[in-house]
This record gives structure tokens, C-alpha cells and sequence, in this order.
């Protein structure tokens, strides 16, 4: 008897220690469960992450990259609105991508959003809806801002928004942070990839394309128009060699840069295409040659806005002038180079026959 109730003692406190332990396996289970779910949304967070900074620099000249970076925060987030706001040089911030289909649409200029000079992530949630002032627009109950900086200054800000109450959490703010500074980065590195791109066309001293560039243009347009007719111009500034001899190499560039801007104003913006051609001389290309004396008309406009206009620098001013050649593609060559040779023979006409002229083939 006594060995029976010793056994049954036994199993008992057998049973309470097994049920302890089995408590504390549970509970063990369950935090590594609740870890591993954690680290399982950090890791998607950081793979998220991943794949944006992937495509932003795959993509870092496309013009459309901002609404691109937007579309996908909406992929991922599965947000309902999604808006990426960035600073102007007047310190304005400009809506520069939004899937919002509403005129107009800032809600960075709401009362609600006062908060957001802090420069600071914040997250708002309200049981009624907000923004109830643009029309046409989903009730929404739950928002997301985080600035978007580089090297510390603030160039605009993220900010998403959802129809349920309480919507975004921790990590929520973690990841659109984390894109945020992504598109910082990306903002640099566009604005340098587009200086490099324009100084691979420019001219390093004008603000005109470089001659290259401007012959890749042009051979472009041959390419896909064979029949179009266009003009060439060459231009040379009269006796620019005696500014540079009398007055020093810094009024001779004054001169150059002056020229440029009077030529590149007095063209079509649109169509037609300058370059500096070499030193002094500059060429054009005008794209609308269906009238020979429309053309020579333009050209000798530019000539007498050319002479009137005064070149000061350092205590001097100089009336400067120019000579013109022009010719026409088909009729003066069936090639870029055999129309240029042609308006460069008019030019040297032009200059022996006194300089300050325009003569057309």
C-alpha cells in the first residue's frame, strides 16, 4: 500500500514538473516564434529596401524617377496614397509625384500638417477622416511623414496615407525612412550625373552645345529626315582677335559669351540648334528653311540686334559684330559637311566684302 501511494506521489509531482516545463517549452516556442516572425519582416523590410536601391541606381538619369520610387512604396506598403515632396531653390515644396487624382492636390499646406516643419518623422491617426477638403479622395484615418535629407539638409519629405485607423507602425516608419534616404542620395547623384552629361555637350566657356553635339543632332535629324531642308549659318565675330590683343583675353571671352546669348536668343528655342563651332566662330542650324528670304531675313535680324548690342566689362564697351554665311541642305549638298563647306564659303564672302554682312548661296 505505502509503495503504491509513494508511486502515485511520484507521478504526481513527475506530472507538475512535466507540466511546468511543458509550460515554459510553450513559452519559449512562442518567443521564438514572435522573434523569428520579427526577423522574417525585417529581413522583407531589408530585401524591400534592397530592390529599391537597386532600381534607383539602375535608373539614376531616368527624368521619372521620383514617380517611379513613389509607385513603388505603394506596391510594397500597400498603401492607399502614397506623395513625395521635394524643396525647390526657393525653399518651396513641390508635389512631384503622387498617385492622388485630385487638382492641386498638397496636403503639406493642411493645418493638420504644421507638424511637419519639426523636419521629423510623424505618424498622425484619426477615427474621422482627414483631408475631407479634396474631393473625389478615399476617407483617410491614418498618415506617415518622413523627411527626406542629405548630408543633414532637409530636401523634402514622403508621405503616405491609409484608410484604416492606426494603420502604420515602427516598421513602417523604418522602411519608408530608409527609402527616403534613398531618394536623397538618388537626388545627388542625378544632379550629377545630369552635370556631367552637360558637360559632356556643352561648351566649357558659352552657353551653347559643343560642336560635336550639335553635329550629332543635326546627323540625327538627316537620319531620320533625308528629305527635310534645314539652313546652316556660320558665324564669326569681326576683328575678335584685336579685342583680345587691345583689351586682354577676359573682354575677348565677354565678347564670346555676349554674342552666344544674343544668337541663342534671337533663334527658335524649340527647333533650331547652335554650337560653338571653333574659337570665334559659332554655328547655327535652322530648322525651317521652306523660305530662303524668311531665312536670310532672321539671320540679318540677328546681324543688327548683334551690332546694336554693347559688350562692358572692367570699364570697357565695345559694339561688336559679325559676318554670316548661310546654305541650305538638299540644295547646297547632299551631306551635312558638303552644306557647312558651302556656308563657309559664304562666310569668307562675306568678311572680304567688308565684314558685319550676310551672304546666303
Amino acid at each position: 500500500m505505502e509503495n503504491h501511494e509513494e508511486l502515485y506521489e511520484q507521478y504526481l509531482k513527475l506530472k507538475q514538473e512535466f507540466s511546468t516545463y511543458q509550460n515554459f517549452a510553450e513559452k519559449q516556442i512562442q518567443i521564438m516564434s514572435e522573434k523569428n516572425t520579427e526577423l522574417e519582416k525585417k529581413l522583407d523590410v531589408l530585401a524591400n529596401v534592397v530592390e529599391v536601391s537597386k532600381y534607383i541606381n539602375s535608373n539614376i538619369s531616368d527624368d521619372n524617377l521620383i514617380p517611379m520610387i513613389n509607385d513603388m512604396i505603394i506596391g510594397i506598403l500597400g498603401v492607399t496614397y502614397s506623395t513625395i515632396y521635394l524643396r525647390e531653390s526657393d525653399g518651396d515644396l513641390i508635389v512631384k509625384a503622387c498617385n492622388v487624382e485630385v487638382p492641386n492636390y498638397n496636403i503639406i499646406e493642411n493645418k493638420i500638417f504644421s507638424l511637419l516643419g519639426s523636419e521629423e518623422p510623424i505618424v498622425i491617426n484619426s477615427r474621422e477622416p482627414m483631408f475631407n477638403e479634396f474631393k473625389n479622395k478615399l476617407n483617410i484615418h491614418s498618415v506617415i511623414g518622413v523627411p527626406i535629407t542629405l548630408r543633414d539638409k532637409f530636401r523634402g519629405y514622403i508621405v503616405v496615407e491609409h484608410t484604416l485607423f492606426d494603420f502604420f507602425g515602427h516598421g513602417h516608419i523604418k522602411f519608408i525612412s530608409a527609402i527616403a534616404n534613398q531618394i536623397g542620395i538618388a537626388i545627388e547623384n542625378n544632379i550629377l550625373y545630369k552635370k556631367i552629361k552637360e558637360n559632356s555637350i556643352k561648351d566649357p566657356l558659352l552657353p551653347i552645345n559643343n560642336r560635336k553635339h550639335f553635329f550629332d543632332i543635326i546627323e540625327e535629324k538627316v537620319a531620320k529626315y533625308p528629305k527635310k531642308s534645314f539652313a546652316i549659318v556660320m558665324v564669326d565675330i569681326d576683328l575678335f582677335k584685336s579685342f583680345n590683343d587691345s583689351y586682354g583675353h577676359q573682354f575677348g571671352d565677354k565678347v564670346l559669351i555676349e554674342t552666344a546669348r544674343v544668337l541663342s536668343k534671337n533663334i527658335d528655342q524649340e527647333k533650331d540648334e547652335i554650337a560653338r563651332y571653333g574659337g570665334e566662330e559659332i554655328v547655327i542650324y535652322i530648322d525651317d528653311a521652306s523660305s530662303h528670304d524668311k531665312v536670310f531675313k532672321i539671320v540679318d535680324d540677328i546681324r543688327r540686334k548683334l551690332s546694336n548690342n554693347v559688350v562692358k566689362y572692367g570699364g570697357i564697351e565695345k559694339s561688336v559684330t559679325a559676318s554670316f554665311g548661310i546654305s541650305y541642305y538638299p540644295e547646297n549638298g547632299d551631306t551635312v559637311q558638303k552644306v557647312l563647306n558651302v556656308s563657309d564659303s559664304m562666310l569668307y564672302k562675306a568678311k572680304k566684302s567688308g565684314r558685319n554682312k550676310v551672304v546666303s548661296a
